[in-house]
Formats: structure tokens, sequence, C-alpha cells
């Protein structure tokens, strides 16, 4: 029974890796074969470069929704989809690649990433509203705006969720 969550974890990213590898594979066997094909006479280190960037960001992604898709095998199923960011960052790196045989201009798209990285990092210390909310957790907000007595209520339920996250921690160890 303790290694049932591992287990659960291996079929999800076997099940992910079935479903995702040929279609990462596919994209970029492509992509590589349209880049040598097509552009043959104007391929310079540059281009070789962003070629292998970008193979290199498709194969990130793909591994990322693999993990993602391992995390979320034990959770209760949320609205999220597995492979969230991951898969943002492969549709970004599809859409550079096969635009960048078009337009070298689509490679300004890879500005992006940071960006991104940039605000999610931004969001996590401060939140959207500015401030300290996002270091705050979101029943100290409520309480906080509510006003009410509400602390044996939440002490307990918040002392039984650190025990369950205790739990969790020590199986996985």
């Amino acid at each position: 029974m303790a290694n049932a969550a591992a287990k659960k974890a291996a079929a999800a990213k076997k099940s992910a890796a079935s479903t995702y590898f040929p279609i990462v594979a596919i994209l970029n066997i492509l992509y590589l074969l349209l880049r040598v094909i097509y552009q043959r006479d104007y391929l310079t280190k540059f281009h070789g470069a962003m070629a292998l960037l970008l193979v290199g960001l498709s194969i990130f992604s793909y591994k990322g929704v693999l993990e993602d898709h391992a995390n979320s095998a034990g959770v209760a199923k949320d609205k999220a989809l597995p492979g969230g960011a991951s898969l943002d960052l492969l549709g970004l790196t599809v859409l550079v690649q096969y635009g960048s045989l078009a337009s070298n201009h689509f490679y300004y798209l890879l500005v992006l990433i940071p960006l991104y990285g940039g605000y999610k990092l931004y969001t996590t210390f401060f939140g959207k509203g500015g401030g300290l909310a996002g270091t705050m957790p979101k029943n100290d907000v409520v309480e906080s705006t509510s006003g009410g007595d509400g602390n044996a209520d939440s002490d307990l339920v918040n002392s039984k969720k650190q025990k369950r996250a205790e739990r969790r921690r020590q199986k996985w160890s």
C-alpha cells in the first residue's frame, strides 16, 4: 500500500509518455527536415543554434509534461490540465519552430519565456494585488477580512492538513 502512490505516478508518466512522445518526436523531425530541405541555402550557425535550442526546449517541455502527469496522478482531479506551463512552452516552441521557417522574426517570440517566468516569480512573492499578498496563506486573508473569531475551527482544520502533509512527506522520503 505504501508504494501505491509511486505506482500511480509511474503509470501516469508511462501513459503520458505514450501519448506525447510520438507527437513531440514527429513535430521535431518534421521541423528539422523542413529546415534542411527548404532552407539549405540559408543555413547559418545562427539558424543551426536556434534549431538546436528549439528542439531542446521541446524536449525540456516534454519532460515537464511527464513530471506534471506523475505529480498529479494521486491528487484529486481539478479542472487544470496536467502539463500546464510545460504544454504552454511546447505550444510556443512549436509556433516558433514552424514560424521561423517563414520568417526569422518569429525568434523574437522566445522573449516571452523569461517574461512569463518573471511574471510568475513576481506574483509568487507580491501577488496580483500588490504588497506581499502572494506570500500570505489564503485562510489568513479570509479571516482578516471577515473579522470573525473562527480561529478554533481554522486551527483544527490547519492542524489536520499539516498532519496529512507530514504523513505524505514521510511516505516519499
